[in-house]
This record gives C-alpha cells, sequence and structure tokens, in this order.
C-alpha cells in the first residue's frame, strides 16, 4: 500500500460536503510473531474489497519457531464488514486455533435487520442485541486505522465479545521512530485506556505509519499470563 492518491487529489481539488469518508485501502502485509522478543512466528494481514459492499479482513498466524512450531501452531480470523461513514461495522466473525494440544474456534453472525449478535463458542451460544458501530475484536485495529485516516479527535469503540457489547477506548501517544524489519517508519502510537477486563486478549498498544495510509506497522498485545504479543511489520505487498 502506498501512500493515499485521495490525499493528493485533496490538494487540488476543493473539499466537498457529501465526499464519503476515507477508508483504508486494500493491502497484504506480513509480520514477523514475536513471544517476548523472541520469533515464534509469521502472521499475514490482508484486507479485501469484495466487490459486493462488504469487505473482508483476515489474519493468519503459523509458528515457525520453538515451541510454536513443534505444536503446529496455527491460527485464522476472519472478519466480514461494511463500512458507514468511514467507520468499519461487522458482519460476520470466525477465529479457528490449530494445534497438537488443543483446537478452539469462534463465530459471531451479526444480524442487522433483527438487531441481534449471535456468538458460538465451546458448545455453548450466546445471543445479545446490537449497537450502532459494532465491530468483531479482530477489527479494532483496522477501526484505529480507519479514524486515523479521517483525522478523529475521539477513539471509542464498541466491540463484540463472548457473551456481551464491551466498551473500549484508545488514546493517542506520541510519534515514534520505529526501527522494524521492513525499514524504519515513523508510526502514530495508539494505546488502550483503562484497566484490563475480563475478555481483554487484544491489541493493547499499536503503531500506524502515516506515509503508509495509517497501516499498522507493529501491534502488541500483553496476555493475562504476562506474556507479550508482538508484530513488526516485515513486507508490504
Amino acid at each position: 500500500m502506498r501512500v493515499l492518491l485521495f490525499a493528493l487529489a485533496c490538494v487540488a481539488l476543493p473539499a466537498r460536503a457529501d465526499a464519503p469518508a476515507p477508508v483504508p485501502k486494500p493491502f497484504h502485509a506480513e509480520y514477523l510473531t514475536l513471544r517476548n522478543g523472541s520469533e515464534v512466528g509469521r502472521t499475514t494481514l490482508d484486507l479485501r474489497d469484495n466487490g459486493d459492499g462488504s469487505w473482508t479482513l483476515r489474519s493468519h498466524t503459523r509458528g515457525t519457531s520453538g515451541l510454536a512450531r513443534l505444536a503446529g501452531i496455527d491460527v485464522t480470523e476472519t472478519s466480514r464488514l461494511r463500512w458507514r461513514d468511514g467507520r468499519p461495522e461487522a458482519l460476520a466473525y470466525d477465529y479457528r486455533q490449530d494445534s497438537a494440544l488443543k483446537q478452539r474456534t469462534r463465530h459471531a453472525e451479526f444480524d442487522w435487520n433483527h438487531g441481534q449478535v449471535q456468538v458460538s463458542e465451546g458448545g455453548e451460544d450466546h445471543r445479545y442485541a446490537t449497537v450502532p458501530g459494532l465491530i468483531d475484536r479482530q477489527c479494532v485495529t483496522l477501526a484505529l486505522a480507519a479514524d486515523l485516516l479521517r483525522g478523529a479527535s475521539h477513539f471509542d469503540y464498541a466491540v463484540a465479545v463472548k457473551d456481551r457489547v464491551e466498551a473500549m477506548r484508545y488514546e493517542r501517544g506520541p510519534l515514534e521512530t520505529l526501527h522494524l524489519p521492513a525499514g524504519d517508519y515513523e508510526a502514530q502510537l495508539m494505546r488502550r485506556a483503562g484497566e484490563p477486563g475480563a475478555d481483554r486478549k487484544r491489541v493493547a498498544r499499536s503503531w500506524f505509519a502515516p506515509a503508509l495510509g495509517y497501516l499498522p506497522v507493529q501491534i502488541e498485545q500483553t496476555q493475562k499470563k504476562g506474556d507479550t504479543i508482538t508484530l513488526q511489520l516485515l513486507r508490504l505487498d
């Protein structure tokens, strides 16, 4: 993904009140996956336009080193979404983790016609009401990128977790220069506000590069047991 042509066009053309809000462009990126600073795998992240009004965000992580490779770690997350005024809104979500030790799945359907979310996990089904702008857990990073792209000043999200809607708020940190496998990038730090909740297994801190249309170039999360998982941009197609 390159610097957005949309931004260049705005220099020459006057802004229109009815112009659509910008959204991230489709991309394919590969990340080095680290656990407590040591390489354990590779992660690919893809965003694509399905051509029918919906988009797909998909991540795939596989173990390539150490115990992660021996255990055959293979994790896939797939989110189907649509854009509303420059912000993502969830349509469906799937999570699958395979390894020699365990298998885990989660599936969520967002029925906007009836205002209901249905989540299936571990043989249990949960139903609860939708709220405007509801996203799944994987889409938080995409929502941050979209809000940075459109110049938002507040970063509040309604996120569908296992059995409820969880409110998440993020705050701007400083601009930092990161030295990554893909090169050096000036990146905007975004960090989650508040204390960890019962279901916080997601991104706590993310760095987005303005030069790449606010593509996430580093993503970091701290797990409940204290391990830190970090994704660092390796290459971008």
